[in-house]
């Protein structure tokens, strides 16, 4: 029987063919990607039979997920193959953007310039076990090798049901993970499923200087909390008799960024500093006024927090951080003999919205927020805005902070000594050894975030009322499936090929892994613990 993704030969093509075709958060490569796959899925006579087994699910601006149903002649149990085809840029090629999505061809002028590149760069390029490319690590394999194992399942009949998943904007927001955890959902109703296992296959980071392979059985949290604070301006020739709002802010910054107050330890992994991702005032040019709205986003990495406990915690430090801002104002204008301002106060995004509604009606409200939406693109940005257009309409207030939170938002998940994932992973790290003469190491949080997110709550509980409430874009421009995550929640893992500088111009993929060894692992993991099992309980034998 003529295969066409089974042998490391067909899979190197598939890739390339994959890679070729550009798709680019926000491109229309990225927008067209996705007929692709199902034109791809449809030369397999199973879907030539069953058409309706490929299903484009829409996101809310023109691009579409792809879910296919392989389905076993019996058995209701299910498992997801997910992956993400969107890539970022390639304007860091520079005079290889050309050849970016070109794997063959790149790899051979990178063989050609080997001289321009670091020392392990070089050693890999004239090693000949990589091909280069922008989607060739992250993760165009992922889904290569998914479409094999659906190739796979056809051909022997396996008596399981396999969900191919894969989405667009993963890079960005996940828009094509919330679309596709949605449809899953119903999908699941549909036909009785009980998902047994989330298989994601993202590349493994490779260490520098070793050959191991590592697999993931948690994905780390993501969060964006954000600080507004709103002085009182005046001109720079008379300071005191406003306040500015970059002074407060200073002083916030100082309890947020690199503090430890909120490192995560887990079995040694911990996670990175919270860091600013974008601070200034809202000043949109240059004047002689003293800025008096300033705004800062912060990301946060989770191990173990929801939303929930994030926001108490992000809600102490701001305020740790305005009481020092003020009775250092409060000083300083005693040392001039100035009056001060009236006491700044600490409010949430939802206190800030309820008090405008009280005063100015829901009605007017809400067509602020319209208005402030269709001012940005970005939903962190319409958060910004919105917050901004509140205060100017509750002028009473005063001087004020305003905590909330901004897309995007990746809760941490986390499967760690779950008995089947236990299982798996000793089923890996055998598999690997035996029949790879790999060494395969199982890591406990992912650090390159990804859409396991969406299929499991945190490890302290969904928490997601916080996030639902103090976002200002939350059922309007930007949506979680909270309440599908809970009903698909299900063990997962995520094993994928070695690859090394995902977002970079020598991104690059091990050949072997890819083609040779991931097959085997992926397939090994649902024969011995779903289809091999004669007493199966949760995939234990």
């Amino acid at each position: 029987m003529k295969t066409q993704w089974q042998t490391a030969t067909e899979r190197a093509l598939l890739l390339k063919q994959l890679v070729a075709h550009q798709s680019v958060t926000h491109s229309e490569g990225e927008q067209s990607f996705p007929y692709l796959v199902k034109d791809q899925l449809m030369s397999l006579d199973y879907f030539k039979a069953r058409p309706e087994q490929i299903h484009l699910v829409p996101t809310d601006d023109g691009r579409h997920a792809v879910v296919a149903l392989y389905q076993g002649a019996t058995s209701h149990k299910a498992i997801t193959c997910i992956s993400h085809f969107d890539t970022v840029g390639v304007e860091d090629y520079g005079l290889y953007q050309s050849e970016a999505f070109d794997m063959d061809a790149l790899t051979a002028t990178f063989q050609a310039h080997v001289e321009d590149f670091d020392h392990e760069v070089q050693a890999d390029i004239l090693s000949g076990q990589y091909l280069f490319g922008r989607g060739s690590m992250d993760m165009k394999p992922g889904l290569m090798l998914h479409m094999s194992l659906i190739e796979k399942a056809i051909i022997e009949q396996w008596d399981i049901n396999l969900i191919l998943i894969t989405v667009p904007d993963e890079e960005v927001t996940s828009k094509g993970m919330h679309a596709a955890v949605a449809y899953l959902d119903e999908l699941c109703q549909q036909h009785q499923f009980d998902i047994v296992l989330h298989l994601n296959s993202e590349p493994t980071f490779q260490q520098q200087g070793n050959d191991i392979h590592y697999f993931y059985s948690g994905s780390i949290g993501k969060i964006m909390p954000g600080v507004f604070v709103h002085g009182r301006e005046t001109h720079v020739g008379t300071p005191a008799l406003g306040l500015s709002s970059n002074f407060v802010m200073s002083y916030i910054l100082q309890e947020i960024e690199y503090s430890t107050r909120f490192k995560e330890t887990f079995e040694g992994e911990v996670t990175p500093f919270p860091v600013t991702l974008k601070m200034n005032d809202m000043k949109h040019h240059y004047d002689v006024q003293t800025p008096f709205r300033t705004v800062a986003l912060f990301n946060l990495f989770l191990f173990k927090q929801n939303a929930n406990d994030v926001f108490q915690q992000f809600n102490a430090a701001v305020k740790e951080g305005m009481n020092k801002a003020w009775e250092a104002y409060q000083q300083r204008m005693k040392d001039e003999d100035v009056a001060p301002m009236p006491q700044l106060q600490l409010m949430t995004y939802q206190e800030l919205y309820q008090y405008a509604c009280q005063h100015h009606g829901k009605r007017a409200v809400q067509h602020m927020l319209d208005q402030a939406i269709q001012n940005e693109q970005e939903p962190h940005a319409q958060s910004i805005m919105i917050i901004d257009a509140l205060i100017r309409l509750c002028k009473s207030l005063g001087p004020v902070v305003i905590t909330f939170f901004a897309p995007p938002y990746y809760p941490a998940t986390n499967a760690s000594f779950h008995p089947l994932v236990e299982a798996i992973k000793q089923t890996i790290t055998d598999t690997a050894k035996q029949q790879c003469n790999r060494v395969s190491k199982r890591i406990h949080y992912f650090n390159g975030i990804s859409d396991l997110s969406y299929v499991a709550p945190s490890p302290n509980g969904s928490g997601f009322d916080a996030f639902r409430d103090h976002t200002p874009v939350f059922g309007q421009t930007y949506q979680i499936p909270f309440e599908a995550i809970e009903r698909i929640q299900a063990p997962f893992l995520n094993c994928g090929p070695m690859g090394k500088d995902a977002h970079k111009v020598t991104e690059r993929v091990h050949q072997q892994s890819a083609f040779e060894e991931l097959p085997i692992l992926l397939e090994t993991i649902i024969q011995t613990h779903f289809l091999n099992n004669t007493n199966y309980v949760d995939g234990i034998s």
